[in-house]
């Protein structure tokens, strides 16, 4: 399958190979050219000295991967093609299951409904799926063992054995832009709770199921990543073990981890996890959305990644956030504007842009002189396209503007800390510092520290976007296991005394 047969969604509508045949046709074209290229980058990169490569320590392998992947990218944009996605209300076939199992975790109670997660503010409470890593034991008796309880036994019936071990649970949430992949167990970003589990850094991982962004808008992934975190409190708790709660994210789902926590932290409903392990987390969501301020600074590292920075993507994401339905065009009056303005600048969404950063009194990484900020009031302001001119204001583009009240404003009227991070749990964040979002997450990791997070990072040398996502047939394995050695010794502090990691 070339891509997911899902039938098309209502925000792809408008994009011009969204609809079949010019669907397949496109994509077919795109691939068919795009691996014509292959022989012309192993050749070019070849001949050439290796200061000419997006990274002189990069092999060929690593250079074709980049470019291949961004170039694919285009057809997102130009078709609405989405990559391994899964109906997140169908159960998986259990055949197709060799190192998961899959169980429900029910709609959140209504009692947790709070915050940015009240009812009215939320699209519909369903049940969630998640997969649990590693695989359990089947439930179902085998032939062998019902034999043998019908066999009489004069030895009386053993104690329960006390369990003292301490358990390290992770709380897994994919990356994929909210638009793609899966936690199921054959998605490429399942490299990573299989990684966390295979190498002993966890004792169990539970990767959720959360609806993207083209099934329900936000706040649906906190509510479903909610669900799965009460689920795994609530399951761990009536079986009497004592655990200890990770929460894992790679890009958008780092973005989710973060977007989880500070629920967690405001409300206080559940207990608070006790770590967090955020890889390439995408900490500013507003620079997806066309003309805010995040969206005219430049994201540094364009060759050396496979991300993009392109305007349909962003189109989607704003149509997305507000429910929008096949409108090319976004917010269509004020009110919706300045709705999509709060979601996209409150903490709970972006909570390193710029306007967010400095509400908090924290330094703008992304543009430490100012220099943009002065080019997008001085002429982006006057200049705005036709499709806003009609209805948009400074005001509105501008949340920072005293004369804007944000004080009903769902997504910040719930935070009652002193600080950004105030009170977050000890957190690792792991970045390849040859990727897109290196600004941003150097402002979350000052953040966190200004803020009093106990927060270790680890720069992955020359690496791009996501990298333990990455096969070790595609990337250098020397930088993949030195970060999986640093998030094992990271996350030794957490574990029984008596365990340790598995080779």
């Amino acid at each position: 399958m070339l891509y997911d047969k899902n039938p098309p969604y209502p925000h792809y509508d408008h994009l011009p190979y969204a609809k079949e045949p010019w669907k397949t046709l496109y994509v077919l074209q795109r691939l068919t050219t795009t691996l014509a290229m292959v022989p012309w980058w192993a050749t070019y990169y070849t001949v050439m000295p290796r200061s000419i490569r997006p990274r002189s320590s990069w092999n060929l392998r690593q250079i074709i991967y980049v470019n291949f992947t961004r170039r694919v990218f285009k057809v997102t944009e130009v078709a609405g093609v989405t990559w391994g996605t899964r109906d997140p209300a169908t159960a998986p076939n259990e055949a197709f299951l060799k190192e998961t199992s899959f169980e429900w975790a029910e709609p959140l109670r209504e009692d947790l409904r709070t915050g940015i997660l009240k009812a009215e503010e939320c699209a519909p409470y369903v049940k969630v799926g998640c997969y649990t890593w590693p695989r359990k034991p089947s439930t179902k008796p085998r032939l062998s063992t019902m034999r043998h309880s019908l066999v009489k036994t004069d030895d009386p019936e053993s104690p329960p054995v006390k369990d003292d071990r301490t358990y390290v649970v992770g709380i897994y949430m994919h990356g994929g832009g909210y638009c793609h992949m899966s936690a199921h167990e054959s998605s490429r970003t399942s490299r990573i709770p299989r990684g966390l589990v295979q190498k002993g850094i966890l004792d169990e991982v539970y990767a959720v199921e959360y609806r993207l962004l083209q099934v329900a808008p936000f706040p649906a992934v906190v509510q479903d990543a909610a669900a799965v975190y009460s689920h795994v409190v609530d399951k761990y708790t009536r079986e009497g073990k004592t655990f200890k709660i990770m929460l894992v994210g790679d890009s958008s789902g780092g973005s989710l981890a973060l977007s989880l926590s500070r629920w967690l932290r405001d409300e206080g409903k559940l207990p608070s996890p006790d770590g967090l392990i955020l890889l390439s987390p995408s900490c500013d969501t507003s620079h997806n959305l066309p003309e805010t301020l995040s969206s005219y600074i430049p994201r540094p590292n364009a060759s050396s990644d496979y991300l993009v920075d392109t305007p349909e993507p962003r189109a989607l994401l704003q149509r997305t956030f507000l429910g929008f339905k096949g409108q090319k065009t976004g917010p269509t009056n004020e009110d919706e504007d300045r709705r999509l303005m709060q979601v996209a600048h409150s903490e709970y969404v972006s909570p390193c842009s710029p306007v967010v950063l400095e509400r908090w009194g924290h330094s703008v990484q992304q543009d430490p002189e100012g220099e943009y900020r002065r080019k997008f009031w001085r002429y982006t302001l006057p200049n705005l396209p036709d499709a806003l001119r009609n209805f948009r204001h400074s005001e509105i583009l501008n949340p920072m503007l005293r004369s804007w009240d944000d004080s009903e404003n769902p997504y910040r009227k719930t935070c009652h800390y002193p600080g950004l991070f105030a009170s977050f749990p000890r957190t690792i964040v792991v970045c390849g510092d040859g990727e897109r979002l290196v600004r941003e997450v150097r402002a979350l990791v000052s953040a966190m520290t200004k803020d009093g997070v106990d927060i270790t990072t680890h720069w992955a040398l020359d690496a791009c976007h996501d990298p333990l996502m990455i096969s070790e047939t595609w990337w250098d394995k020397r930088v993949l296991d030195n970060i999986w050695q640093d998030i094992d010794k990271w996350a030794s502090s957490f574990r029984s005394p008596d365990t340790g990691p598995v080779d």
